[in-house]
């Protein structure tokens, strides 16, 4: 009965301290961090500790990182889960093109502490680079008021691409990471930007023929255009702008991603809410090679961002 009565107390510490380890992770989740367990992972790889790499390359990619001196550690992974906070709509907002800035913060915010927490495991691996960041954005029926970004690349060891920010990140592909650096370039970070615009079909100024909505004429949506040009060049003018902080003379590699949600008034369609993702990876000259200055380039495949 002793045995029994010292296993019970036993399981009880133990008890205890699994809820002690769990509030000390919420504080570090909190706080921007990474939960305890996966730091204590994270500093313990390495062939030096016996441990053989791993990564989601492929072995294409895998041979050309090689080859181009890059070394895979690890697969590193950043996330954050968001609950998305109350829209305000002034007056009139149904008949007017607007930019919906607290879904569109809360996604970007959601997006960048998805990416610190990605740089914070590759730090703590030991990177100075992650390469082929994989981004992706979700929301759930069952909790319409959460998105969730997954950020996941693989963790290597090359000195000349760590940045005075810590490791540079990358949303290309070994491939693409190898034939940049061969041409005399090198990855500064990963940018990524989302727009939440909420559009009409028609302004004041152009209304919609009534023969339109019997499908008897052919009339362009001039307030859904003006709304998509909108969410795009606020999308452009917020990656130019990241890609300025990081030191960076162009863009490579974007992925674009969009969604919309209709908006009905009565029995007929009144506007939607459309919703632009962007990715890319911010590059500079490096590597001992000159070259011109570097202009976007821009994808229009339509990924997930």
């Amino acid at each position: 009965m002793g045995f029994l009565n010292r296993r019970s107390g036993q399981g009880g510490e133990d008890g205890e301290a699994r809820a002690r380890r769990q509030s000390e992770d919420i504080a570090r989740i909190a706080a921007g961090g990474i939960p305890q367990a996966a730091e204590e992972r994270l500093r313990t790889l390495g062939a030096e500790a016996g441990q053989a790499f791993t990564s989601d390359l492929s072995v294409p990619e895998f041979a050309l990182v090689r080859r181009a001196g890059l070394e895979p550690i690890t697969q590193v992974l950043g996330s954050c889960a968001y609950h998305v906070g109350w829209q305000f709509m002034g007056g009139g907002w149904y008949t007017t093109s607007q930019e919906l800035t607290t879904l569109s913060d809360a996604y970007n915010d959601c997006r960048k502490r998805a990416f610190d927490r990605l740089r914070v495991e590759a730090e703590l691996a030991g990177a100075d680079a992650v390469v082929g960041v994989r981004v992706t954005a979700a929301r759930y029926e069952w909790a319409t008021d959460l998105i969730e970004f997954q950020a996941i690349g693989t963790a290597v060891r090359a000195p000349e691409l760590r940045t005075p920010a810590g490791p540079a990140l990358t949303n290309l592909s070994g491939q693409d990471c190898a034939l940049l650096l061969a041409a005399g370039h090198r990855p500064c970070g990963v940018i990524g930007a989302t727009a939440v615009f909420f559009g009409t079909l028609y302004t004041w100024t152009q209304p919609i023929p009534t023969t339109a909505w019997g499908a008897w004429a052919n009339v362009e949506m001039v307030g859904a255009t003006q709304t998509w040009y909108a969410a795009r060049h606020r999308v452009l003018r917020s990656l130019e702008a990241d890609a300025a902080v990081l030191g960076a003379g162009g863009i490579v590699a974007t992925q674009w991603g969009q969604e919309e949600r209709p908006y009905e008034s009565g029995d007929r369609l009144a506007g939607i809410t459309f919703i632009i993702h962007a990715l890319a990876t911010a590059i500079a000259p490096g590597g001992g090679h000159d070259s011109a200055p570097i202009a976007s380039i821009l994808s229009l495949s339509k990924e997930p961002a």
